[in-house]
Formats: C-alpha cells, structure tokens, sequence
C-alpha cells in the first residue's frame, strides 16, 4: 500500500472514529461546557455562524476539554479499545497538539505541505494533504491539530486559515486573549484564543478541503 493509500484510509478510519467517540463518550455537560469557552452558547442552545463550526467544537470537545483530567478520546481507549488501526489513531490523537503553523513549501507530487511551527519553533514539519498540496500557498498560516503516526503526519480536519502577513499581529493577540479564557489548560487557551481569531481575522476555508 503507498503511503498516499494510507493516508486515506487512515483519515477515512478518523472521521468514522470521531463519530464514534462522540456517540460514546461526549456528556452532554461536557459539549456544552465546550461550547461556552468558545462563546458559542447561550442558555441550553449552541449558536453557529456556519455548519463548519459543528466540526470546530467536535475536534475541540473531543480533545481538549477534560473531565477528572481525561478526554472523550482517553475515555474510549480506556472503555472502548479498537482494532489496530483505531488503536494508532487514539494514541496520535492523545499525543496530538494544535499550533499556529506557517506555510514553507509544497509537494503536489508527494501531497506534502512543509510547516514552520510558530509558536513551538520547530522546523519543517511535512503534513500529507492531499487537496491542501493543490491549493496550499507558501506563507499562508494555519492553525490545526497535528497528528503524527510513524511514517506521516495529518492534521484532524478543522483549520483556521490566516494571511501570512498577520503572523506578529496574531501572535501579539494570542499573547492577549489566551488571559481572557477562563482555564487552566494552555491547551484549551490555544484553541479558544484561535477560534476567536478566526472569527474576525481569519480566512474563509471549507474544512473538507484539507482532509
């Protein structure tokens, strides 16, 4: 199998997982405790701006907010287990972490974009994108979910896309914003603070053109 093969079938097995998860083991008090670090709660009722966000909160309940220090994704493994394939996608999802990361090259042969990570200071991470590769530009920013398996890296499927030429600004507003998010997990002061970005700052971007 080539590893192009892989990738689908490992970004195909993520989006089946992620269902799963959720159905098993995403409380009701812990999605809507989500929604309200992303301002986007009132009451019992979630607001979107659009569909996309529905993936935004997902991706962000699932694996970031804890309850009792654990995840819905370390809840599943724990319960649940899976087969080979669900197994190595679970632990890349417990090891994953999300950044603001900038565009440096593309291989449209390989379907490979190259990342500088801004925020950690590491060089030349290579993500497998298949529809990314085509339409990537070199010193666009993205934030997502990195995930990384042995022979490939993925992102989780939610982006938030920014012009190249904010990076000081938006690591300035970072700085600032990350204080205003009620937690103690950087992890949750990342994501929010992003989130939050995108919504006055960010570029339009279908998530499905990414995965």
């Amino acid at each position: 199998m080539s590893l192009v093969d892989r990738y689908r079938m490992y970004r195909e097995a993520n989006r089946k997982l992620n269902v799963k998860v959720m159905k098993a083991c995403l409380e009701r008090d812990a999605f809507m405790s989500a929604a309200n670090l992303l301002s986007i709660a009132e009451g019992n009722a979630v607001f979107f701006d659009s569909m996309d966000e529905t993936d935004v909160i997902m991706d962000f309940a699932l694996n970031d907010y804890k309850v009792d220090g654990k995840n819905a994704v370390q809840i599943y493994r724990e319960r649940y287990g899976g087969n080979e394939l669900e197994l190595d996608i679970l632990d890349a999802l417990l090891s994953s972490y999300t950044s603001l990361f900038k565009i440096t090259s593309v291989s449209r042969r390989e379907k490979l974009v190259f990342f500088n990570d801004i925020i950690n200071k590491r060089c030349h991470i290579g993500l497998m994108d298949i529809a990314l590769s085509r339409t990537a530009t070199v010193g666009m920013l993205l934030f997502f979910r990195l995930l990384s398996f042995s022979d490939f890296n993925m992102a989780s499927g939610v982006s938030f896309a920014f012009p190249g030429e904010l990076e000081s600004y938006l690591l300035r507003k970072y700085k600032k914003l990350r204080k205003k998010v009620e937690s103690d997990s950087e992890a949750i002061k990342r994501f929010v603070s992003f989130f939050w970005l995108s919504k006055t700052d960010g570029l339009e971007m279908k998530y499905e053109e990414i995965l």
